[in-house]
């Protein structure tokens, strides 16, 4: 070996125990593969031990984990840039739910940082290999109340970004921005967002941009969104390859829930619990670059018609298009209704008068398309629970005094010339004037419901909504969650509704169902059997593939309690599929049947 190579050797050995010394500063223990974290006090009052101890840790398996401890502060004072190399996990200590958790300890908070010269105030993590961040709070925000356009700059091809149980308030624009190289895929669970606002924007303030379409899927599932601004879930003109969104909790949440221009694909929406949200009014062209392209309301789920089938769209069909929309909840608030009103009085805003509510689960054209079953066979519509108020157990003001805040300022903002921000909601014991980066905690509201209507309406009978409410209940979906995660897919695949066992005609009916007719193709009878949860005045109608009815079935009161079956005589009609729906004043559910001759 020649002598130069020789030294450098040594020097390479000579330099481990300096390096392994550095790291210490910034660990207070070592747990196997953990490295348990120092924070902002333990290191002599600076920031970003967290960024030091990860960029230092150059012999680190793949997966190591960084554990952060409650109660205590690791502020950034850069972006924290995930390992190229290999994968980390960032983990709190404390694993209980945070809607459930009671602990007098704040769990472990990741925040942006200021020396009085220098601010990071947005753009905390940068996601660069497959990681996991769980059990903390994470936000872009400064404790003298600068907050930042984002939080997470996701750039990973290929890898995937785990948020799991994180409390995330306040942003400009939204907590993650997806732009960059392509396929990477995001997992939210068990997350709680509150107060996504803070730009005079009606469009900002929510959780995800698919900036530059990048993204292959985006699944989210148990978490709840409380008082947000802007659109809290932009999949713009880029149809992701997959979207799941199952069992979340949407509260006062003023912007598009998801902002599409129509073009999503392999998309489904199940046990959902919708309240308060997606009530911002339109008038034809408002923000067109991110809203509908026939220029109309949005609604809950907005599909149109692929623009074409090359670039972005190539290999896409519209008869292999796959959406399934079941076994959500919607509420609005009947004193939400003035706002069209309101907005139309006088000269009307920025001149026009035309002005019409987007709290509609679908728009019209939307509609047709989940009708028209020739062209569309696997667009699915399957129920939604218009149940009422959901009667949350302990839910402060949220359905009081901060609806008439949500109708302040959703108003106020269809004004193009609008400076307004939402307010942050607080407890008056936490006001983020003088506790800016430190979030009400423990949570102070119980959205657990007592609303037999939606209690047992989703998949297997549970609630809808972010289960994290409902503990007892929370522990048995797990346990089936393969088998509903299975039954989602068997449904979006087959183009049928969310099956959970073969109904019983015998048996007390525990929610409105509506059976698949039998025999299934027919020719020219069919036998179609229901049931509803309350008495109240039901129709059963049938329309062809293009929308139009072509019978009507049943019209009028139905007692709860009881299974109902009716003969349908297609004699007259020509071969092909038909949809038949069932609905009551708070529910409404079809499926489809083949006619052969």
């Amino acid at each position: 070996m020649k002598k130069s190579a020789i030294i450098l050797v040594i020097c390479a050995l000579a330099a481990i125990p300096a390096f392994t010394q550095v790291l210490n500063d910034y660990v207070s223990a070592v747990k196997g593969d953990t490295l348990v974290i120092k924070d902002y006090a333990e290191v002599g009052n600076k920031p970003s031990s967290l960024i030091n101890a990860v960029e230092l840790d150059l012999a680190a398996p793949a997966g190591r984990v960084y554990q952060l401890v409650s109660g205590k502060w690791y502020p950034h004072s850069r972006q924290l840039n995930s390992p190229v190399g290999r994968s980390i996990q960032i983990v709190g200590d404390a694993k209980t739910p945070l809607v459930q958790s009671k602990a007098a300890a704040m769990p472990p908070m990741i925040t942006g940082y200021t020396d009085g010269t220098n601010t990071q105030d947005g753009g905390l993590v940068g996601f660069r290999n497959n990681m996991t961040i769980k059990n903390l709070i994470l936000s872009p925000a400064v404790d003298n109340g600068a907050f930042g356009w984002a939080c997470i700059d996701a750039n990973a091809p290929d890898f995937t970004l785990t948020m799991n149980n994180v409390l995330m308030e306040h942003t400009k624009w939204v907590m993650l921005e997806s732009n960059g190289a392509a396929g990477t895929t995001f997992i939210f669970s068990n997350c709680y967002f509150v107060n996504l606002s803070g730009q005079a924007c009606r469009r900002n303030g929510g959780v995800y941009d698919n900036v530059g379409n990048n993204t292959d899927s985006i699944v989210v599932e148990n978490c709840t969104h409380v008082m947000a601004q802007g659109m809290l879930y932009k999949m713009r003109n880029f149809p992701c390859t997959k979207v799941s969104f199952n069992h979340n909790t949407f509260v006062n949440c003023s912007g598009n829930v998801f902002e599409t221009c129509g073009y999503q694909n392999n998309w489904s929406v199940t046990n959902n619990l919708f309240v308060n949200s997606n009530v911002q009014c339109y008038r034809s062209g408002l923000d067109y670059g991110e809203t509908d392209q026939d220029r109309l309301p949005m609604g809950i789920i907005n599909v149109r018609a692929f623009p074409s089938t090359t670039g972005l769209f190539a290999g896409l069909t519209e008869a292999g298009r796959k959406i399934l929309v079941d076994a959500n909840g919607v509420y609005w608030d009947p004193a939400l209704d003035a706002m069209v009103t309101t907005l139309n009085a006088g000269t009307g805003v920025n001149g026009f008068k035309t002005w019409v509510s987007q709290m509609i689960t679908m728009n019209t054209r939307t509609q047709g398309l989940f009708n028209d079953n020739a062209t569309y066979p696997k667009l699915v519509e399957g129920t939604w629970i218009k149940g009422g108020n959901p009667n949350f157990t302990k839910p402060a003001d949220l359905m009081t005094t901060q609806v008439t805040a949500l109708i302040a300022w959703s108003v106020g903002t269809v004004d193009t010339t609008s400076t307004n921000v939402m307010p942050d909601w607080r407890t008056a014991s936490n006001p983020a004037a003088t506790n800016f980066i430190y979030p009400d905690w423990p949570i102070p509201v119980d959205l657990s419901y007592t609303n037999a209507a939606y209690l047992t309406a989703g998949y297997a009978g549970m609630p809808l909504g972010d289960l994290n409410w409902f503990p007892a209940k929370k522990t048995t979906w797990a346990a089936q969650a393969a088998t509903e995660h299975a039954a989602i897919e068997t449904a979006l695949n087959n183009g049928t509704v969310l099956v959970t066992a073969v109904h019983d005609r015998n048996a007390k009916p525990s929610r409105f169902e509506l059976n698949q007719n039998y025999p299934n193709p027919f020719n020219p009878t069919t036998t179609i059997s229901f049931s509803v949860l309350e008495s109240g005045n039901v129709t059963l109608k049938v329309y062809d593939a293009m929308g139009h009815e072509v019978a009507a079935l049943v019209n009028g009161y139905r007692k709860a309690g009881q299974s109902y079956e009716v003969n349908f005589d297609a004699s007259r009609l020509s071969s092909g599929t038909y949809v038949y729906t069932l609905s009551g004043d708070n529910f409404k559910v079809s499926k489809k049947m083949l006619l052969m001759k």
